[in-house]
């Protein structure tokens, strides 16, 4: 009625699927993030510009372990906490 449509609800495994994928990324963009801070700062780029990118990758990473937590989702193990790069 009035054109109010209702929203869908997304199903609650889903999200959490969704949201351990997510931090499996997130954790794989962080681990790399730190790894290339290591290497770039023995080129001329900005140390701050370095750094400002790995902490903006850290707080993705701990804001969706923070979401998973209030959710209370727990998850095994992913392949993120492998070192592809080593």
């Amino acid at each position: 009625m009035f054109g109010i449509k209702k929203k869908k609800r997304l199903d609650p495994t889903v999200y959490d699927n969704y949201l351990t994928d997510g931090i499996a990324d997130a954790k794989y963009n962080f681990e790399k993030a730190k790894l290339s801070e290591a290497a770039m700062f023995e080129s001329d780029a900005d140390p701050r510009m370095i750094k400002a990118q790995t902490a903006i990758e850290k707080q993705k990473y701990f804001f969706l372990l923070r979401a998973a937590r209030k959710r209370d989702i727990t998850a095994s193990w992913h392949t993120a906490f492998i070192h592809p790069e080593m």
